[in-house]
């Protein structure tokens, strides 16, 4: 076993009398992972209860589930389990992401003029997201240059994306200011 996994195997160990209520960061840390899901089997005569945490970035959700009648020795039991659970953790994985297309967000940037490069970036990663139906420079001056964006989705969906294409912007007025 690599030396890494028996570090993680010693501390579940040391926290097995609290594992329904301990977090697991330790563990999910060492791999740099954004979203995990640890699931915890208990298995008594006739059933199995899954206790399943999920981590989804910033978001941390326990769910719970129980499956009677299965023998975990008998194959397509065990294969009629792991196929219930992938559909529970895809369905919440899908309610997470669900995207409202309907929404029609009008945003309006405001960019410093005095960097061209700034704009002209800024234009390329508008024009490589899928949820931005159009935009078009509502008008300029010497200073800014005041983008008109039209999002099919929320604001903090509009801020999630463009944070990960290291973009930030100053939300506090009507007009966003691009940072």
């Amino acid at each position: 076993m690599p030396t890494e996994d028996l570090e993680d195997l010693n501390l579940i160990k040391e926290n097995y009398s609290e594992l329904e209520n301990y977090d697991f960061s330790k563990i999910i840390e060492k791999y740099f992972l954004d979203y995990s899901i640890i699931a915890l089997i208990f298995k008594d005569n006739s059933e199995i209860k899954i206790l399943s945490k999920i981590n989804i970035k910033d978001k941390k959700v326990i769910k719970s589930n129980s499956f009677k009648n299965i023998d975990l020795n008998n194959k397509e039991n065990l294969e009629f389990l792991i196929e219930n659970l992938k559909i529970i953790y895809e369905d919440f994985w899908k309610d997470y992401n669900l995207i409202n297309t309907s929404i029609k967000l009008p945003l309006t940037v405001q960019v410093n003029n005095q960097d061209l490069n700034l704009s002209s970036t800024f234009e390329k990663t508008l024009d490589e997201i899928d949820l931005i139906s159009n935009y078009f420079i509502n008008r300029f001056n010497q200073d800014f240059v005041y983008y008109e964006i039209i999002f099919n989705g929320t604001p903090q969906n509009f801020i999630n994306i463009m944070s990960e294409k290291n973009y930030t912007f100053d939300t506090q007025k009507k007009i966003w200011i691009l940072k």
